[in-house]
């Protein structure tokens, strides 16, 4: 694999192409780094990245909640960051960062949100304050000064952030840069202040790696394009100020999706392509590369020099470690939980590794010092993670699943298009429990016999969900199903189905979801809006945030029809009545599909008798109260943060 070959940037040699990307983790509660960020950091260091990338930010203003800032931020405390990073063969690049526009008025505080001109981030709404000749000059010496900080305490790179929609790009669009001085749109398209930026942190550092975040198009209506970015790097090539570019793809606020698995995997990977022909410094591209076959291909094809990728060492810290062994890793979903929780102020958490953020913690916990035994019943996503941290934690651990396979409704969950990746998810933690010594029982029912005769030192009941239908009248089994029972069902019927109309109710994750599976399935000639889809709140997807708006974009060109606030009230032969507010009527129906709620599923018998005995259990997952796959894991991962303390 070229990806595992070493490359230079300057004169600096990194061992591999893996550059771990920035991502906000919003741990700092402080000024000082804690044991908390150092643990997350040199774990991924560890895992094989040839090097790891830090925020900080250039000053209080340019923060987001959650974040250090080189003005304020303890020099020792990253100073040991660098140490320890360093220690495993690895390289630090902090990014100087300034949120410009890009932060909720809330998260920012007192603080003023400062931007080249008073335009409102269509995200956060608040309206910035247009910086004056002074915040202009104060912020460029806190960038100039925050580098010569990076070269102080040992970092190896800095890069200036220039994307996404924060401060230095906004001034590179006619959008947001409506200034009528020489820092205006109209002088050099923007380009002029960050141009200068870089000039000063050049000067601050003198020959030390200095990098650039771009985002080579802006992909909003209006907004600058890719030949605007190409000259911006190509005058900071020319005036010695950057050796190397980062190329991610549009802003926060792009209508085209730029990170979720809706991108194809290396879908940006062209725009590096294109800024590489007519750059001589190296290229990092980025944006769904979190696989090695992406990675060679897009290296292969001179579309850059290094990979760039943040949230694949996210979900596995070891990622490049065990790609590089031919070992099974936890892949990222693209889920977008992650960035969802960033941008509304939260923590930085990854819903399908609960460990991320937690490494400090698990660096402290022990094995129990003898051989207990545990039970954990059910194969679906809580009741794996809960046998993973059993095995982990040194109980000696049985999986009972009724399936024929590990994985439960997330083996459902992977039907519908672009979603084949919980599979991956499926696969690793089958390997990961074959791994750890746990013994797995597949069709094999959790019994109150079994218990009894095995009498486990704990049980944790992880045996999910089913759904609930709503009784409509009039409706018989006939005609209505679950989405569940769908997914299961055989193509030909699907396909006897598609030749008549059908309606879903419900909108959320799994309506929507049930409706592109459906839609790639309709025959030629198939009537048109043939799938309805029946939500009783304001909104669909409302569970989904973003992600529901690809989508939906995706289900309008399929002919898919929406009724919000309906409810479905009666069926009568193939008509299903249905009100809206006070008003009742009727759409077209053949076969309707129950996507709304679902019940958790608990052995009360089983259950009652381990209390009864005094027997240690706990239930976990959609058994203990109904969410997704994420809520399920972590619900069973923070069992066994609290389950002993050995």
């Amino acid at each position: 694999y070229m990806v595992f070959t070493p490359f230079r940037l300057r004169e600096l040699e990194l061992k591999n192409r893996w550059i771990m990307l920035a991502m906000h983790t919003g741990f700092a509660t402080g000024n000082a780094l804690t044991e908390r960020d150092y643990a997350f950091y040199e774990e991924r260091a560890k895992g094989g990245a040839a090097a790891v990338t830090v925020l900080l930010a250039v000053n209080e203003a340019g923060e987001l909640k959650g974040m250090y800032d080189a003005e304020t931020v303890e020099k020792e405390s990253l100073r040991t960051l660098a140490e320890r990073v360093h220690a495993h063969d690895c390289r630090l690049i902090v990014q100087l960062f300034h949120c410009g526009r890009n932060e909720s008025a809330k998260n920012h505080g007192e603080k003023p949100l400062l931007a080249p001109s008073a335009v409102a981030s269509p995200i956060f709404r608040a309206e910035p304050q247009e910086m004056t000749a002074e915040e202009l000059a104060k912020t460029k010496a806190a960038f100039a000064n925050a580098a010569a900080l990076c070269k102080e305490i040992g970092a190896d790179i800095v890069e200036v952030s220039a994307s996404a929609g924060y401060l230095l790009s906004e001034f590179f669009s006619p959008l947001t840069n409506q200034r009528t001085d020489g820092y205006g749109y109209q002088t050099e398209n923007g380009m002029t202040y960050p141009l200068e930026v870089l000039a000063a942190v050049r000067a601050a550092v003198g020959d030390f790696p200095i990098l650039v975040k771009v985002s080579a198009a802006q992909m909003v209506e209006g907004g600058y394009e890719l030949t605007d970015t190409l000259r911006f790097c190509k005058k900071a090539e020319d005036a010695g100020t950057i050796d190397g570019v980062t190329v991610t793809g549009g802003w926060h606020e792009s209508p085209v999706e730029q990170i979720s698995y809706h991108v194809s995997k290396g879908g940006y990977a062209p725009f590096a392509g294109a800024l590489k022909k007519y750059l001589s410094v190296p290229v990092i591209a980025c944006n769904r590369i979190h696989d090695a076959e992406t990675a060679e291909r897009i290296l292969a094809q001179g579309l850059c020099d290094f990979c760039g990728t943040a949230r694949a060492f996210l979900a596995d810290a070891a990622f490049a470690n065990r790609l590089q062994a031919g070992k099974p890793y936890l892949p990222c979903q693209s889920c977008n939980k992650c960035i969802a929780a960033v941008l509304k102020g939260k923590e930085l958490f990854c819903a399908f590794n609960p460990e991320a953020g937690n490494e400090a913690f698990e660096h402290q916990r022990r094995k129990i010092a003898t051989r207990k035994e545990c039970i954990v019943i059910g194969g679906g996503p809580a009741g794996m993670e809960a046998a993973k941290k059993s095995a982990e934690r040194g109980f000696v651990t049985t999986l009972l699943c009724r399936e024929k396979e590990l994985g439960g409704q997330l083996r459902l969950a992977a039907l519908p298009p672009k979603k084949e990746g919980l599979l991956d998810y499926i696969a690793y933690m089958k390997a990961t429990l074959a791994e750890l010594g746990v013994t797995v029982l597949t069709e094999t029912e959790a019994t109150l016999d079994f218990i009894k005769e095995r009498k486990p030192y704990f049980t944790v009941v992880a045996t999910g969900s089913q759904p609930e239908k709503q009784p409509i009248e009039g409706l018989s089994d006939e005609k209505y199903f679950t989405a569940q029972e769908i997914f299961q069902m055989p193509e030909e019927k699907i396909a006897e189905m598609l030749q008549g109309t059908v309606a879903i109710l419900g909108g959320g994750a799994v309506g929507l979801e049930t409706a592109a599976f459906l839609a790639q399935r309709l025959p030629e000639g198939a009537a048109e809006f043939g799938i309805k889809i029946i939500e009783q709140k304001e909104k669909m997807g409302m569970d989904m945030g973003a992600m529901a708006r690809p989508l939906l974009n995706e289900l309008k060109k399929r002919n898919v029809s929406f009724l919000t606030t309906t409810t479905a009230t009666l069926m009568d032969g193939s008509k299903l009545y249905v009100k809206i507010g006070e008003m009742t009527l009727f759409v077209s129906a053949d076969t309707v599909i129950w996507a709304g709620g679902s019940e958790s599923v608990v052995d009360t018998e089983l259950t009652m008798w381990l209390m009864d005995e005094r027997m240690s259990y706990a239930v976990v997952g959609d058994a203990n109260e109904i969410g997704d796959g994420g809520t399920a894991i972590k619900d069973a991962y923070e069992l066994y943060t609290h389950l002993y303390l050995a």
